[in-house]
């Protein structure tokens, strides 16, 4: 009886606390064209030492988060403090029988931190303390995929680099086997044109030659559903090879995202 009337208030306070509107499901804004051909895939995610990721036919068999290194470094008298982190994992996923896409990871994040040294006056006290200046904190995210399949001897790379300054964020994500590509563009907005309140991107959709092939809705939001839109006339292969890149985007995205 306890444990109901604590959930029950829970519930009660998430409905007073926050806005109908915010509460609703949303579909993110999809391009026209691959709207009309495709059908939206409801994804389920299933735990364990790495998030697993299903959706249609694609099934995430294994996921293995490997060792996660963090290093720091400043000289002395300087205002600058460096940091890099690298994080390694591999994903195994099925599609249609016999279909089996296998992927190695690689996530490395470094950033570079302008830290003032300033005098801090307060009651009966005086001190030297650190002054972090926002404004002059610089990150660069390099996300590598390598994708292969048991289809044949291709590896396709899924390359998602993001640079982040006082001048402003540039991005650029795609996904080749060196003769075919993908490049991958973010949606920031959902379907109603409205934008989230407290993150920027909601989710991702593919281009090839300048046409939307394939999406992902994979907002921060726990509320909000994910799904995954694959062109209905793409062949088994490229449908396979998007799935696998929509994988990658669901486990990274928020450390990926600006």
């Amino acid at each position: 009886m306890k444990q109901k009337a604590i959930s029950l208030g829970v519930l009660l306070f998430i409905l007073n606390f926050f806005p109908r509107e915010a509460l609703s499901q949303k579909v993110m804004k999809l391009n026209d064209s691959l709207k009309t051909n495709s059908e939206p895939l409801s994804v389920k995610i299933r735990g364990g030492s790495m998030m697993k990721f299903d959706f249609g036919v694609y099934r995430t068999v294994s996921a293995k988060a490997g060792w996660t290194t963090t290093k720091s470094k400043s000289k002395l008298f300087s205002s600058v403090e460096k940091s890099e982190s690298k994080q390694k994992s591999s994903v195994v996923i099925t599609g249609n029988e016999p279909d089996t896409a296998t992927i190695n990871i690689s996530l490395n994040i470094q950033s570079e931190e302008v830290r003032q040294m300033v005098l801090s006056f307060s009651k009966d006290r005086v001190a030297w303390e650190r002054d972090e200046d926002p404004s002059k904190i610089k990150q660069t995210k390099n996300l590598v995929a390598l994708i292969t399949t048991n289809r044949d001897t291709a590896t396709w790379n899924f390359i998602y680099v993001s640079r982040e300054s006082a001048n402003g964020n540039e991005t650029s994500a795609f996904v080749t086997d060196g003769n075919k590509r993908f490049d991958i563009k973010k949606v920031t907005v959902w379907d109603n044109g409205k934008s989230p309140t407290l993150y920027s991107v909601v989710g991702f959709e593919f281009y090839a030659d300048g046409i939307a092939v394939g999406a992902v809705q994979n907002p921060m939001d726990t509320f909000q559903k994910k799904f995954v839109w694959l062109k209905n006339d793409l062949d088994e292969y490229m449908k396979l090879i998007l799935a696998t890149a929509s994988s990658v985007l669901f486990s990274f995205t928020n450390q990926l995202s600006d």
